[in-house]
């Protein structure tokens, strides 16, 4: 552990003086220019993917560590209170107010202090009125569940870390809070920045949780410290850049926002249930082996975070533009959707497929002695990658129905999607563990979730028709489909032929220059891009 420790910092350290120097000539060369959207959004989206990127590699080293160092078993427990506080409840408790507070801001500046101060407001009041109860109860069901004899209640280390997560609920209301205001003005470099200070103070933590020996309890408080810090920072930068923090309980203006962020929060809240809610239904029914069942189906959805730190980075750069642009002309909106679509897939085939053939090895990379432990896993990342292609085009039409007010055209397509999600699952999940083939179990979730991402295209798409707004994905990807079939044909020999990781490797350096020929030579790469290139480098108007 000491030796991968100091590997560790070295790779910190040359990843900290890059970004350092990255930051400097950003500064030195970098001007911006208010009558250039397409710059903006570049550099939105850019500085915003650039620092979460390095912020995806330091919780990748620290997946790293934890997978190597702690029992499937154990880590699986761990896993599964995450999920229920960080993902579900602070869903809950978020309640859209996020996105509505960046809208609203967006359009009313002058309105960003009484909307700050209420909608934080309704924050606290969700966390307190509704967050604990809702813990109790899941910690109560698994109870139940263990008493029938089909899983295993849940452990004394995973109960006393959903308790102690749900402390990280109040801090990380008013992160997001101050980060919606700076969402608003279209300065999304700076909450991108503390996200990587953060990051940078949460590696720290858990590392010194890892080689303290205090285990998944220690790595709860850790997240409980950090986020602590992090409110206390943007407490400095809202007073610095913005005004004082507000706290208004007005009831009447919370009543009002209500129905406001509602179908917000029920398009969030179920767009989680949408393709995670299978973890809790493999825990319900796993049997003796529950957390490590549910270990071996998050590590995939793990690795997978790494590509799915892009779309938010590019569509939160582009909603600021989609929110103007929905007053206006709709084949203006129409343009900007189509462009983004565009990006999103050139970059979700390849990597959807670069993961289904490098499975094996990026699992072997983070479990290693444990790898045998992890095979199940293998199978469950090359099916699971391709969910990304929907997900990444899915990610983009939320926001776009969001810019033009069609709230709950969200909420019914992830209603029918949740419907279908959870009722596929259901079937399949007991039934393949009934039947002794709980391997069978996460590959039938994995398939669920990408059929999943069908359904819920197919419930968005006539609605945005009659928006104005068709998709038309089927003209976008084939392109990018095609140039990625023919980067696998290049990959695959070098993966087949050659042994281990030198195989590996020769593929990874072959795929991508494969991938962006064919793209040339289809005509995926034109006269558009190249016009959308010179127009962010201020060369063209």
């Amino acid at each position: 552990m000491n030796e991968r420790l100091i590997v560790v910092f070295l790779l910190i350290g040359a990843a900290l003086a890059t970004l350092g120097a990255g930051a400097y000539l950003w500064r030195r060369f970098y001007r911006d220019d208010p009558a250039n959207p397409a710059r903006r959004i570049f550099k939105n989206s850019a500085v915003t993917f650039g620092l979460r990127l390095f912020v995806r590699g330091l919780d990748t080293i620290i997946l790293f560590l934890l997978v190597g160092a702690l029992d499937p078993a154990a880590l699986g427990a761990y896993n599964t209170a995450a999920l229920l506080v960080a993902q579900y409840l602070a869903t809950f408790t978020e309640f859209g107010l996020g996105i509505l507070l960046t809208r609203e801001v967006a359009r009313h500046p002058d309105a960003a202090r009484r909307l700050f101060g209420v909608t934080l407001a309704l924050r606290l009041l969700l966390i307190i009125g509704a967050a604990a109860p809702v813990a109790w109860l899941v910690i109560a069901g698994y109870n139940v569940i263990g008493a029938f004899g089909l899983s295993e209640p849940l452990t004394a280390d995973g109960q006393l870390a959903i308790w102690i997560l749900l402390l990280t609920l109040v801090p990380s209301a008013y992160s997001g809070a101050v980060t919606a205001l700076y969402n608003a003005a279209e300065r999304m470099e700076v909450p991108a920045a503390i996200e990587v200070l953060t990051a940078l103070l949460s590696f720290l933590a858990r590392i010194a949780v890892l080689a303290l020996g205090w285990g998944v309890i220690g790595l709860a408080w850790a997240a409980v410290l950090v986020s602590s810090i992090t409110a206390l920072i943007f407490f400095a930068l809202q007073v610095r850049t913005f005004f004082a923090p507000t706290l208004s309980f007005d009831a009447t203006a919370i009543r009002a926002l209500v129905p406001q962020a509602l179908p917000l929060m029920l398009n969030n809240l179920l767009s989680v249930i949408f393709f995670r809610f299978d973890l809790f239904i493999v825990r319900a029914f796993g049997g003796s082996n529950a957390d490590l069942l549910a270990q071996q189906y998050v590590l995939p959805y793990q690795l997978l975070n790494i590509a799915l730190v892009l779309p938010p980075a590019i569509t939160f750069a582009v909603f600021p533009l989609l929110a103007r642009r929905a007053g206006g002309a709709r084949s203006d909106l129409a343009n900007a959707q189509r462009r983004t679509l565009r990006l999103l897939l050139l970059i979700a085939f390849p990597l959807a497929m670069s993961m289904t053939l490098l499975a094996d090895d990026l699992v072997w990379i983070f479990a290693r002695r444990r790898f045998t432990e992890y095979l199940p896993s293998v199978t469950v990342l090359a099916v699971l990658a391709w969910f990304l292609p929907l997900s990444f085009v899915n990610g983009l039409l939320q926001y776009v129905l969001i810019a033009i007010e069609r709230q709950t055209a969200i909420t019914r397509a992830f209603v029918i999607g949740a419907i279908f999600n959870l009722t596929a699952n259901l079937i399949a999940i007991p039934l393949a563990i009934r039947l002794g083939r709980p391997e069978d179990a996460l590959l039938a979730a994995a398939i669920i979730t990408i059929l999943s991402e069908v359904v819920l295209y197919a419930v968005f798409r006539p609605v945005l028709h009659q928006e104005g707004l068709p998709p038309a994905i089927l003209g976008l990807m084939w392109q990018p489909a095609f140039a990625s079939l023919a980067m696998a044909a290049a990959m695959l020999p070098a993966i087949l032929w050659l042994p281990g990781w030198i195989g590996s490797l020769c593929a990874i350096l072959i795929g991508p220059p494969v991938y962006g020929a064919v793209l040339w030579l289809s005509g995926a790469i034109g006269a558009e891009e190249v016009a959308l290139a010179r127009r962010i480098m201020g060369r063209a108007s």
